[in-house]
């Protein structure tokens, strides 16, 4: 389910704009978004973080995700200002899926100047 946040309706004008991924597998980054971005995206990080043989406790099925998710990293934090979030031209805010296709929960917390 995708929800959007409506700066507008929370009246926040100037301040910050904080995202968070709830998920050791998932991560959150900015990029242009366009046909195969994903893909390209994902081949990077594979060659970043070559697939070995992964001693992680829990599962090594995840390990390669697990280590991915917390390089990229769970959060992003954003100005915002007159009401936008304040993003270049082709950036976007993207949910990088590392280990799915899953429902994942994403917060989002904004924090007005003052």
């Amino acid at each position: 389910m995708t929800q959007t946040l409506h700066l507008r309706t929370e009246h926040l004008k100037e301040g910050l704009c904080s995202v968070f991924v709830t998920h050791t597998t998932a991560a959150l980054t900015t990029g242009e978004i366009g046909e195969g971005t994903e893909c390209d995206f994902l081949e990077i990080m594979e060659k970043i973080i070559p697939s070995i043989q992964f001693r992680h406790a829990h599962d090594p099925v995840h390990a390669w995700s697990h280590m991915a998710a917390s390089i990229i990293g769970p959060s992003l934090t954003i100005p915002v200002r007159g009401g936008m979030l304040v993003l270049g031209t082709w950036q976007s805010v993207m949910l990088v899926e590392l280990d799915g296709p899953r429902e994942r929960q994403v917060y989002a917390t904004l924090t007005a100047d003052r």
